[in-house]
């Protein structure tokens, strides 16, 4: 699957608004749902190069996690649950946070996805998603564990989805002092893309 960026993904949804409708209050529009099928744990590996303040640009792998089902009649909305992204954080980038007097970060973040919906790409955003404050005095590597919502996606004809992980990864974050307090970095912005050579894809499912 290609990977698209983001920019037009607004104009796309009106493109393919015959076959795909992507907003949650789709859901409450859709025909009633019969019996939720079986559905299938995803873990995906990939990994970014992100740029960081003073350091430059690292590798940071990340594991994708998410619930999808199995299968989906065509008009009814496919629910993905249980979405999040483990990032990793290496030893170099904790010695920089220490240097500057951070012990823990947080913040928020969005994701790329690429959709092929019956044969019409897509690339959408997820914004909004959640980086909790994580304690960064521990051994390297630290785990930031990134969740958040993801909106409902139906699609109108019978065919097939294909969902991967998208080209880019931004994040805003906060590293504190012991007491609380930012540093004296500030917020800063994190911008990631993938790494080439990898397979982003997730899952295909069948819209029956």
């Amino acid at each position: 699957m290609s990977r698209n960026r983001f920019a037009a993904a607004a104009a796309s949804a009106l493109g393919i608004a015959a076959l795909v409708v992507i907003p949650a209050a789709t859901a409450q529009a859709a025909p009633a749902e019969a019996a939720l099928g079986t559905q299938s744990v995803i873990t995906k590996q990939i990994t970014f190069s992100c740029t960081y303040p003073l350091i430059g640009a690292r590798d940071v792998p990340a594991t994708v996690t998410a619930t999808f089902p199995d299968t989906v009649a065509a008009g009814s909305p496919i629910h993905t649950t249980d979405f999040s992204v483990a990032v990793e954080l290496d030893s170099l980038t904790l010695q920089a946070l220490s240097l500057i007097g951070a012990t823990t970060v947080e913040g928020t973040s969005t994701a790329g996805v690429d959709l092929d919906v019956n044969g019409t790409e897509l690339g959408v955003t997820l914004p909004g998603l959640t980086i909790p404050v994580t304690n960064i005095a521990g051994p390297a590597p630290v785990a930031l564990n990134i969740t958040g919502a993801v909106p409902s996606l139906t699609v109108k004809a019978p065919g097939q989805v294909d969902i991967a992980i998208g080209n880019t990864f931004t994040g805003k974050i906060t590293p504190r002092t012991a007491t609380g307090a930012e540093t004296g970095l500030g917020t800063f912005d994190l911008n990631c893309s993938q790494n080439a050579g990898q397979d982003p894809s997730l899952v295909s499912i069948p819209v029956t």
